[in-house]
Formats: structure tokens, sequence, C-alpha cells
């Protein structure tokens, strides 16, 4: 059997201040979504956002650009608010990173709310409603590419 690193469950140990709180028990893992959700949902964007920058690094093509993009889009929804299609800038670029940390943090605080409602949840129920809501940010920042190209007047079907 191998053990667990002392840092790691010193960590784990230190999610519950009650000591009738079972370790690996329901409880526990409803205060283990709860703290880490949040986290975890920033990391995974955050992961989708550097496999976009590697795409997009160097790209001559289209075959590595458009996916690279709509990754970018995917993991920093609020670029289209801030004109990045448009028009550049490393200032533009912080704004949206920064503002998509804080809206993905407050989307996985979300899912580790409605996901520890149940009597008995944990990671997969996170991920069900984390999911369900990602989804929803994901179509919005889509819809926000579509109304800007519509704005100005770009029709992809031409290109």
């Amino acid at each position: 059997m191998q053990r667990l690193p002392t840092n790691l469950v010193v960590l784990l140990m230190s999610v519950s201040t009650s000591p009738n709180v079972v370790p690996d028990g329901v409880v526990y893992h409803r205060l283990l979504v709860r703290k880490f959700g949040p986290y975890l949902a920033v990391a995974i964007s955050a992961a989708i956002g550097i496999f976009a920058a590697l795409l997009l690094i160097g790209s001559t093509s289209a075959m590595r650009g458009i996916p690279g993009f709509i990754l970018a889009i995917v993991a920093i929804p609020t670029l289209p608010l801030f004109g990045v299609p448009v028009m550049g800038g490393t200032v533009r670029w912080l704004l949206a990173i920064v503002s998509s940390a804080f809206l993905w943090a407050f989307v996985g605080h979300l899912a580790a709310q409605r996901s520890t409602n149940r009597t008995i949840s944990s990671w997969p129920e996170w991920r069900r409603e984390w999911t369900r809501l990602s989804i929803g940010v994901w179509v919005g920042a889509m819809f926000g590419l579509g109304v800007a190209a519509i704005a100005l007047g770009i029709n992809p079907i031409s290109m």
C-alpha cells in the first residue's frame, strides 16, 4: 500500500476543523468540494488557456489559429468584452485574464454550493454542476463573438 505524502495528509486533514468529521466521510467530502471547488474551476480554465497559448504562439496557419482562438475564448470568456478579437494589447489581455479568473472562481463556487445541497455529494456532483454552468458561460462568450462579427460586418462564410 502506498503512503500519501505528509503534506498532502496535513492539507486534507486541515479541511475540517471539527473533531466530529470522519476522514473520507460524507461531511468531509462536502467540505472538500466547497473548499477546493473554486480553485479547481480556475485550474481547469488555466490548463485550457495554456493549451490555447501553445497553439497560438508562432501560429501562421488556420489549422492552429482557429482551434487556439476558440480554446482561448473557452478559457478566457471575457475576451470579447474587452474587444480582443478586434483590438489587441497587453492591458486588454491582462484585464480579460483577471476578470475570467474571477468568473471561473465564482462558477466553481456556485457549482460547489449547488452540488453540496444534496445529502451525499462529492466531485462527480460538482463536475455535473460545473459542466452545466460552464456551457452557459461558453455559449455566452461565443454569442458575444457572433455579435461582434455581425457588428463589424465580418462574413465567416465568404472567407
